[in-house]
């Protein structure tokens, strides 16, 4: 699961005009606090996440969360994100 849910971001060259599309009265330099479901999808922004199997806690790159999550919310880690794989493919093909 996401702990995050809002996060600072520094208006720069490359994110301006996303966030100015967005409908923020944004100027380069600027930070702005907005929720992590706005955030774009090749953010490089740090969020809190715990796993849903065993609880740790960890910090993901944005990035790389969207990459690899299909269900928005969810957060599994390197291990339980192994026997979670095995358990859908047992589910859904009958393999391991």
């Amino acid at each position: 699961m996401i702990l995050t849910r809002e996060i600072e971001i520094k208006i720069n060259e490359s994110n301006y005009q996303y966030y100015d599309d967005l409908g923020y009265d944004v100027a380069i330099g600027e930070i702005i606090k907005i929720p992590i479901e706005l955030m774009s999808k090749g953010s490089h922004y740090k969020i809190k996440c715990k796993c849903d199997g065993c609880g740790i806690e960890k910090e993901v790159i944005f990035k790389n969360y969207i990459k690899y999550d299909n269900n928005f919310g969810e957060y599994y880690c390197r291990k339980c994100s192994e026997s979670k794989r095995k358990e859908t493919l047992r589910k859904n093909f009958g393999v391991d």
